[in-house]
């Protein structure tokens, strides 16, 4: 893999001016947005593709050789000028130091220690000029970036409050007490970069509060999370009967934490009621206690290529989170899809859904279970609502919707200049 030096050097060299008077824009991500599957890459896939239909993006990104060439393949025509650099050392290496950070009362989010990522930020700053720089996480703020330029922080969840919440509901001691060591130096961190941004964009109302309340932010907008309803389409092919999913990352802890209160103390009340109940778990990194539960009722994926396949399977769409911050995407996907929800109110929160009509909402097992199985047992029923889900979907989470009201918002805020372009092409179905 070629150095950063020769990165950001090809990047130079290749550098255009604006297209008819469109702002540039440096994006900043801590992972790949490609491919835009679970996690973070969820929402970042499709920020930078509505930066790209309005202003001329560079990108600098951590990430691999492999991480460059799919970004290169999705988005090579749109973002030519594109650095990734590789992080330093290893899974022990970054372990050691996250537990290093943590005794130490520091936060731990490690892309911004990354020195490769420094350097690279400093030379882009120094050789280019921008109109804004976009950062993934509002935590990349300790870069060195440059004083004059406007920065914008968009966010995925208010960090330190999701380490709250673990420090509060978790079983595990270890657990436990690394999120009480980090929420407060998260906190402090996130306090810190986002008081030195332009803009803060949060993905729901709830999240928007808590920046306003507890870090006393006051230029706060809303950019919600979205869907692409031309990739994730209703399907005529019906779901096979009985099939229960669970999607996510499964290395992030409250997608584990639902996972196990799922398995432990709502699917055993649906096997009494359901015997052929299946529940499916699909997401990358599933850790050894989940695969060691494996049986003929109980499905884990790991990392596939394509959820939608699985989501075209599935009869109730289930997300039973007990912890975490901004908006369900996985609840967008699956009710795009037609596929009923069964969901905990803070799983469903920030998304406006109607309980009983778009999604089906319990927060304790017994009710939880209860809602499941009517589900299973009433088609008709969940049709109908997943019907009202998928309209409730479509007229106000669709990605080209919500990027047009956050180009208005970077020009009306920071006096950007946009000039939209076509949206991509409609992604084919697969034949399923």
């Amino acid at each position: 893999m070629a150095t950063y030096h020769d990165a950001v050097e090809n990047v130079l060299a290749t550098a255009s001016e604006n297209v008819g008077g469109r702002s540039k824009i440096l994006y900043i991500s801590s992972s790949s947005p490609v491919p835009a599957k679970l996690g973070p890459a969820r929402r970042n896939f499709h920020i930078l593709e509505q930066l790209c239909r309005y202003y001329d993006v560079t990108h600098l990104s951590l990430g691999s050789r492999s991480d460059q060439q799919m970004f290169a393949h999705e988005f090579g025509e749109r973002v030519p000028d594109h650095t990734f650099v590789s992080p330093r050392g290893g899974q022990r290496s970054k372990a050691a130091r996250k537990i290093w950070r943590t005794l130490t009362g520091r936060c731990d989010f490690s892309p911004v220690l990354e020195k490769r990522l420094h350097d690279a930020c400093g030379r882009l700053a120094t050789y280019q000029s921008f109109d804004a720089i976009v950062l993934s996480c509002v935590l990349l703020r300790s870069l060195p970036l440059p004083r004059q330029t406007p920065i914008i922080g968009d966010t995925h969840n208010v960090e330190f409050d999701v380490h709250r919440q673990i420090a509060s509901n978790a079983t595990a001691l270890t657990r436990r007490l690394y999120s009480r060591l980090q929420w407060r130096a998260t906190r402090r961190a996130e306090r810190r970069c986002a008081g030195a941004v332009d803009l803060l964009l949060a993905t729901s109302e709830h999240d928007r509060g808590v920046f306003q309340r507890e870090l006393q932010l006051r230029d706060v907008r809303l950019v919600p999370n979205g869907i692409d309803l031309r990739e994730f389409r209703p399907l005529e092919k019906a779901a096979e009967p009985d099939v229960i999913l669970f999607t996510g990352l499964m290395s992030y802890y409250p997608n584990q934490q639902a996972v196990r209160w799922f398995l432990d103390s709502i699917f055993p009340s649906i096997l009494r009621r359901c015997p052929g109940a299946r529940f499916v778990v699909g997401g990358a990194a599933p850790p050894p206690w989940l695969l060691a539960r494996r049986t003929h009722n109980v499905e884990v994926t790991g990392a596939v290529p394509d959820m939608r396949p699985h989501l075209a399977r599935a009869s109730v769409v289930v997300v039973p989170l007990l912890i975490g911050g901004g908006t369900r995407v996985k609840i967008l996907e699956a009710s795009a899809m037609n596929r009923v929800v069964v969901s905990t109110s803070l799983g469903a929160q920030g998304l406006g859904m109607a309980p009983d009509r778009d999604v089906l909402i319990a927060d304790d097992a017994e009710s939880f279970a209860e809602r499941v199985v009517r589900s299973l047992d009433d088609p008709v029923g969940a049709a109908r609502m997943a019907r009202a889900a998928r309209e409730h979907v479509e007229r106000h989470f669709d990605w080209d919707r919500i990027g047009d009201g956050l180009a208005r918002i970077l020009d009306d805020r920071l006096q950007l200049v946009s000039c939209v372009r076509s949206p991509r092409a409609v992604a084919p179905l697969l034949p399923w």
